[in-house]
């Protein structure tokens, strides 16, 4: 409940910043909303109905093969180291997977749902794949398992989740100035939701720009793409079912 609350302010809060600061004129339901509606429901109730199951599956898995002492190193520690922890942790993760996700064809398969949207703001940072969201938790499972960060760390990292995706996401003039080079903006974001896909293979943190900083994949261009979304012509715009049924059934990229 309580998240639910905190991700609607950061939403107000958006819709606010893009009517104010609009980049690019656009209406509010603009094409593809509904779309991303529908995304959003089934992404949450997938989160909810195996987020539980999957945690105790990979913590039981890991009492039989690990050794004792593996899980909660961050237990006794402040609530801000937690929280620094699992946010430089899971960056460092996402980064490393979200470069896969744009070299392997199998996953970009899945990963190029949420780049399908032609009409970039503060809600295409719901649009995913259910299949990529699940192999997402599963991936992230075993490391806040390791880390033990305890529910305020994680309350607040999927606060600044949503903040910072909604932000980036944004069809806003907003700029992040010197904080560019430390988080994901924007700015930079903006080029790796690109139609060109030279354009998508850079910018790949998700809260944190400084991986791409040190990997040299960052990129800071001036305004924004002329065109978002997927090259693929064929790609079916504004239908949720056809989107996942889609990924299974393409040639190659």
């Amino acid at each position: 409940m309580v998240m639910i609350i905190i991700f609607a302010v950061i939403a107000l809060t958006a819709i606010v910043i893009e009517r104010l600061y609009p980049a690019r004129p656009q209406p509010f339901f603009r094409t593809g909303f509904f779309t991303d509606s529908l995304h959003t429901v089934i992404n949450i109730l997938l989160r909810a109905g195996l987020s539980g199951f999957l945690a105790i599956a990979v913590t039981e898995l890991g009492r039989q093969f690990l050794p004792p002492g593996f899980f909660g190193v961050l237990t006794n520690q402040p609530i801000w180291l937690q929280f620094a922890a699992v946010v430089v942790v899971l960056d460092f993760i996402f980064y490393w997977t979200h470069r896969a996700k744009h070299r392997f064809q199998w996953w970009w398969r899945l990963h190029e749902t949420h780049h399908s949207s032609e009409n970039l703001d503060w809600f295409s940072s719901v649009r995913f794949h259910p299949f990529e969201k699940i192999l997402d938790r599963l991936i992230y499972l075993l490391p806040l398992a390791f880390l033990g960060a305890s529910d305020t760390a994680l309350l607040a990292l999927a606060t600044l989740d949503a903040t910072i995706a909604s932000l980036a996401h944004s069809n806003s003039t907003i700029r992040m100035g010197p904080l560019i080079y430390f988080f994901v903006g924007p700015e930079m974001h903006a080029w790796h939701h690109s139609a060109d896909p030279d354009r998508q293979r850079h910018n790949f943190g998700n809260n944190l720009s400084v991986f791409d900083w040190i990997f040299g994949t960052a990129e800071l261009r001036e305004g924004r793409p002329d065109h978002f979304g997927t090259a693929d012509p064929h790609y079916p715009q504004n239908h949720w079912l056809r989107q996942v049924f889609y990924s299974f059934r393409r040639e190659n990229r």
